[in-house]
């Protein structure tokens, strides 16, 4: 499989975006290079970018119009990621909740690991997925991120203001 990359200026640093022919492979947060060099080409999807931006600036997006290419997630994975991606925008669910409704009940606390290979963060949103105690658990992209995406998605208060 060939794959290319690309850039995306945002508000929030340059994303690197990661794709085949089939669609985005990998999204990479601003300061994280690929572990490969690959060649670069334009994102043929014309507005992610726009819509990238939007996101960050707070605004709800529908990133199922994005092709996403899952080559290589085993089952166990997909069945999680896809149950992921049905949580709504500024809402959150925990490990358990989507290990039993992905059709693993036994398996939430393998959730969390699974959920950390998520190669599409922001479009499969595991920072909306956190502990059953309410903590925010961990998250496949870095650092801060994940309550960083909660606060705009305003699931989290803004730091300084009771958050």
């Amino acid at each position: 499989m060939d794959l290319f990359f690309d850039y995306i200026d945002t508000s929030k640093g340059y994303f690197t975006i990661v794709f085949s022919e089939t669609g985005i492979f990998r999204i990479l947060f601003p300061g994280v290079e690929p572990e490969k060099d690959y060649p670069r080409r334009e994102l043929s999807c014309p507005r992610f970018s726009e819509d990238l931006n939007c996101y960050l600036s707070g605004e709800q997006v529908d990133w199922s119009k994005y092709p996403l290419d899952r080559s290589g997630y085993p089952s166990f994975t997909s069945a999680l990621l896809e149950q992921v991606s049905q949580i709504p925008y500024g809402r959150v669910s925990n490990y358990r909740d989507v290990a039993e409704k992905a059709g693993f009940p036994r398996a939430w606390r393998a959730s969390g690991q699974a959920l950390r290979i998520n190669r599409h963060p922001i479009l499969v949103p595991c920072h909306r997925v956190i502990k059953t105690d309410g903590s925010l658990g961990g998250f496949s992209g870095p650092g801060d991120w994940k309550k960083e995406l909660l606060r705009l998605e305003g699931v989290l208060a803004p730091e300084g203001n009771g958050g």
